[in-house]
């Protein structure tokens, strides 16, 4: 995780920058996500094994539009 973090700290730091704490777009009852560290992760999945992650997320967590708007900052939204 660390090396992944060090290749996309500039990426991450866009992420956060924007929509996490103290962001331009800092609401946490939107993006939760961008509020917790295991988000790194979360990245990290994404760009790895993104319907592995979609599909864990479905049958574990009753979120979805919470992966789906932030799997769109994550790609798209920087």
């Amino acid at each position: 995780m660390e090396a992944y973090a060090e290749a996309n700290r500039e990426r991450l730091g866009q992420l956060y920058g924007k929509y996490g704490p103290g962001g331009e777009f800092a609401d946490e009852s939107l993006w939760y996500l961008t509020h917790q560290p295991a988000s790194i992760v979360v990245c990290e999945r994404l760009d790895t094994v993104p319907m592995w992650l979609t599909s864990v997320w479905d049958n574990e967590i009753d979120a979805e539009t919470v992966l789906e708007r932030f799997t769109q900052f994550w790609r798209f939204g920087l």
